[in-house]
């Protein structure tokens, strides 16, 4: 079988003497593992286009157990990243999430486009990456099937209580009445929840010049990071451990 189809290279590994293993995020089969043979030759036709994060067109040959790369035509390859140690580091987790999350032959239309689209914003020169790693995470957690609950308690469904928790493992917020149904729920200011709440209603696309304050992302990354690492069961990104260093 051969398909022809869009995809991100989400990893690139190498394989014998002059290949490249990879792991492509496609708009139509989802994740695949793919041989490109001979891209690591300097002569490579394919070499340009299954570098990390290239968003390329990919003609692909279903195998027994792999797919191969039969051609591969780079759209986009963010040659800006590359230049930003801290972006690169950045573009990298937003890879490792996706990776995570995606399963061969099951697509996800609204993740492909929300990768797209966090890469084509990060860079760009001016930017508030904060911003957009926030966004992307709350977003990603929503498309990949474990949207929180931030409108009203998810245990008594009460809304306007004046003081509410986080709880990953219930997934959303506790009013102060059903504090005792996770007592590890983390605190969570008016301010926070929000603007969690403003993330999850705007495109990626129309909040990259919005600035969050430093105590409004050093909450909502505390929280979002134990959401991720208790509902996908990972948050040891190496990735993400350089860009928060730099």
């Amino acid at each position: 079988m051969i398909l022809k189809t869009e995809g991100f290279v989400l990893k690139s590994k190498k394989y014998g003497e002059a290949d490249s293993l990879l792991t492509i995020f496609t708009r139509k089969l989802g994740k695949v593992n793919a041989i490109a043979k001979g891209a690591r030759k300097p002569k490579s036709t394919l070499s340009s286009g299954v570098q990390p994060f290239c968003y390329s067109e990919f003609i692909l040959y279903k195998g027994k157990s792999l797919y191969t790369v039969s051609q591969s035509e780079p759209k986009e390859i963010f040659y800006a990243l590359r230049e930003d140690v801290k972006k690169l580091s950045y573009a990298s987790y937003l890879m490792e999430l996706v990776e995570v999350v995606t399963n061969e032959g099951q697509t996800n239309n609204r993740l492909f486009t929300l990768l797209g689209r966090a890469l084509y914003i990060l860079a760009k020169p001016e930017v508030e990456v904060n911003t957009v790693i926030r966004s992307f995470e709350v977003n990603f957690m929503n498309y990949s099937g474990y949207k929180p609950e931030v409108s009203q308690c998810v245990n008594c469904g009460i809304s306007d209580a004046k003081v509410y928790r986080f709880s990953s493992q219930e997934g959303g917020i506790l009013c102060n009445q059903c504090f005792g149904t996770d007592l590890y729920a983390m605190k969570i200011s008016p301010h926070t929840l929000r603007l969690i709440k403003y993330l999850m209603a705007k495109d990626i696309t129309e909040i990259e010049k919005l600035k969050i304050s430093d105590f409004l992302n050093e909450e909502l990354k505390k929280i979002l990071k134990n959401y991720i690492l208790v509902h996908i069961n990972k948050y040891d990104f190496k990735s993400l451990e350089v860009a928060e260093k730099l």
